[in-house]
């Protein structure tokens, strides 16, 4: 082998091998991030900024479980779980049915992930009345809801939803809305039977308590 091609060779390896080095200790670029997805998805639209947000009668969904937030996903998407009509007449969950076939299972997992390592949101200046809070309280307890959401409603079995401090309007339409069949899926029909219990009026209170819950509290 000549000196020139000694020296050719030589140069090639030495531009070659740092170049497969960075390669192989690289990150793969495929990740899901669940951040991104919430905002490039739309579930920001309706969720609001970082899942904190809700409009109209949709969840806060930032700090619940992950394999809670996972399964609502999957089933609305499935249609397993439907909800009432909207003003327009449209059901609530058909709007996020539409957009859940353009995210596929790995995407779902991730934003779920992100959403459960969010703190809770502060309470937005719901107001409360002290002794329908105080109703509330009793019915909730009296309903035996703390037997699945914990007291509270902030410290739910595994795959439950803590719904202390979760908007009034949608804690009263689910109560509501599983009490009268219109919401079957998961462990909805678990709590028909305490769902049952209560009349609207008494779905409106337990409501007013839990959404003074402050859950963002240390």
């Amino acid at each position: 082998m000549t000196a020139p091609l000694r020296t050719a060779l030589l140069a090639a390896s030495l531009l070659i091998v740092p170049g497969m080095a960075l390669a192989q200790s690289a990150p793969p670029t495929g990740a899901a991030d669940g951040k991104k997805l919430f905002m490039g998805k739309t579930c920001i639209a309706c969720h609001g900024r970082d899942g904190s947000k809700a409009i109209q009668m949709y969840p806060n969904v930032a700090g619940l479980d992950a394999a809670y937030t996972l399964r609502q996903m999957d089933e609305i998407a499935s249609g397993d779980r439907l909800s009432g009509n909207d003003a327009r007449g449209y059901p609530r969950t058909q709007g996020m049915k539409d957009v859940m076939h353009l995210v596929s299972a790995e995407e779902r997992k991730a934003i779920a992930d992100w959403l459960s390592s969010l703190p809770p949101p502060k309470l937005a200046g719901q107001p409360a009345d002290a002794e329908r809070v105080a109703k509330g309280k009793a019915l909730y307890e009296e309903s035996e809801c703390v037997a699945c959401h914990g007291p509270d409603g902030k410290e739910p079995q595994a795959e439950m939803p803590a719904v202390g401090g979760q908007k009034r309007e949608y804690i009263a339409l689910q109560i509501k809305e599983i009490r009268d069949g219109i919401r079957k899926n998961g462990m909805a029909e678990s709590m028909v039977p305490f769902a049952q219990k209560l009349n609207d009026e008494q779905a409106e209170l337990v409501a007013d308590y839990l959404a003074q819950v402050d859950r963002s509290a240390k």
